[in-house]
């Protein structure tokens, strides 16, 4: 029987620290027991400093004692503490979570941008009313202290996100620096942002029908005192009205609303959001970072059900990047297919996750996005691109291996031997990066001249050889050519001697 579990989510901001604790009950049912945030302006020292000052790691160590306490109070069982932005961009960061870990004894995890968008994109898409409103077309907004980050949907599925740096706390300390008047500043704010937001339109939004914007965060709900609540549907007329509103309030009680000058700029962050994107409604979900982190932790733990296959919502961000560079598709998806063949064939008695399975697929579905810089170079290109691109939901470390494995693809062991040496990994790190670029060589391979010549793809191991069956419809003589350069480094990899049959004909070692 299924026992009562309280945990804590925990996130370090540039404004402030919020911590939420939860309750997940035997029947499954997640519910928030309480939920407490404390101003710690971290971002101004980042912004001005790029580091954090003695004076203000003190002053958020004792915030978190403060709530280190009430976790006590709650017997929680575990606390998920995470840092995003201002820490992250901090460049004394080590030192900050050292002492930390001293005085708290929790570890933090700092993530980077495209972490903390999926972060909150779980924290939104846990509720039931999401399905709904993503299936005619949404964008996610979350206009926080740091970074604005925008997510795109269509029919239900993630296929854009977007990080711009411009959060509220960045436009406050510029106008501080330019000394403007606090009258009229809402005009000031819009003129600012409106380049930023072109920028965007013509990169990413473009012809992007989007029916429902989603603001995630208490922007409006609980702060200025506005009447919002979470999970409120507001038509477009009703949601300008309430941005005018508080604009308006905001700009009337500068001096004496606290914190003022953060919310106007996130209000007319919004306000011009909506605008532009031509949305019918908006919804107010209500979430942040620790709803995502709190249902990331509950579904890994299995103490919630999850029928949402969250990997896919980063490889149809792949997807999307491959479209933008207008690679070969059906050349690409078919790479992506005959490693996920390959993969299965090899994953259970060699251990690979499914995690690597997908720093494959996307390896795969991205190896040839370099040809729109250059022909020449690729290869070089496309590992390139891929490690200068935020792809939601990879840390820093897997984007790189997956720059790393389109890198080193059409290598033989030798090649890849010498390219790799001085890198700094690890053992395991070397061995997991060779075994996905071997696999991810050969199913480039099977199409070498982008024709499709193989109707289907079929794995089996039979005694020390490693079986790729084939039904041909043309003869694959340039494909056993290339494949030839992998069949030392596939051994060397997997033990196996790699064998390449065409359906009707005899077995040939390659």
């Amino acid at each position: 029987m299924k026992k009562l579990h309280i945990f804590a989510a925990l996130t370090i901001g540039s404004f402030e620290v919020s911590m939420s604790i939860y309750e997940v009950g035997p029947s499954g049912d997640m519910r928030l027991l309480n939920k407490v945030k404390q101003k710690v302006e971290l971002g101004k020292d980042t912004l001005r400093l790029k580091k954090l000052s003695i004076e203000k790691t003190k002053r958020l160590i004792q915030e978190l004692l403060k709530l280190k306490a009430m976790t006590e109070e709650y017997q929680v069982e575990e606390v998920l503490v995470y840092g995003a932005t201002a820490l992250r961009e901090a460049k004394n960061q080590y030192f900050v979570l050292e002492q930390i870990k001293k005085e708290t004894g929790w570890d933090v995890k700092v993530v980077n941008n495209p972490q903390q968008s999926f972060l909150i994109y779980k924290g939104v898409v846990s509720s039931p009313k999401f399905e709904e409103i993503a299936k005619d077309g949404a964008a996610l907004l979350d206009a926080s202290a740091g970074k604005l980050r925008v997510s795109i949907y269509h029919r239900g599925d993630l296929v854009l996100t977007q990080n711009v740096s411009l959060g509220s706390m960045q436009i406050r300390e510029w106008m501080k620096r330019t000394g403007y008047s606090k009258k009229g500043q809402s005009g000031l704010i819009r003129e600012m942002i409106t380049y930023r937001f072109k920028e965007l339109d013509a990169q990413f939004l473009e012809n992007k029908k989007i029916q429902t914007l989603v603001l995630s965060g208490d922007l409006f709900t609980s702060r200025a005192g506005w009447k919002g609540k979470k999970g409120d549907l507001l038509s477009a007329e009703e949601f300008l009205k309430l941005c005018k509103k508080g604009e308006k309030l905001l700009e009337q009680n500068m001096a004496l609303t606290e914190d003022a000058d953060i919310l106007l700029p996130s209000i007319i962050i919004c306000e011009e959001f909506f605008k532009r994107m031509k949305a019918k409604q908006v919804w107010i979900s209500g979430t942040d970072m620790n709803d995502g982190i709190a249902y990331d932790y509950a579904t890994e733990k299995r103490y919630v059900d999850s029928s949402r296959d969250f990997n896919e919502a980063i490889y149809s961000e792949a997807v999307q990047t491959m479209k933008r560079y207008v690679a070969d598709g059906s050349h690409n998806y078919y790479v992506e297919k005959a490693c996920r063949t390959i993969f299965k064939g090899l994953a259970k008695e060699f251990g690979l996750s499914k995690r690597e399975e997908l720093i494959l697929r996307i390896a795969a579905i991205l190896h040839n996005c370099g040809a729109y810089i250059t022909l020449a170079h690729a290869v070089r290109g496309s590992s390139y691109i891929v490690k200068r691109t935020e792809l939601i939901g990879l840390s820093n470390k897997e984007r790189k291996m997956v720059s790393e494995i389109i890198r080193y693809h059409k290598m033989n062991m030798d090649e890849f031997l010498d390219a790799i040496d001085g890198q700094g990994l690890s053992r395991k790190e070397t061995t997991l990066i060779g075994k996905l670029t071997v696999i991810l060589g050969i199913a480039n391979t099977l199409d070498a001249a982008h024709r499709q010549k193989f109707e289907s793809i079929k794995t089996n191991v039979k005694n020390d050889e490693f079986r790729i069956t084939v039904n041909s419809l043309s003869e694959g003589v340039l494909e056993k050519q290339f494949m030839e350069r992998y069949e030392e480094f596939f051994e060397s990899m997997f033990g196996y001697k790699l064998i390449l049959r065409e359906k009707n004909q005899r077995f040939t070692t390659l």
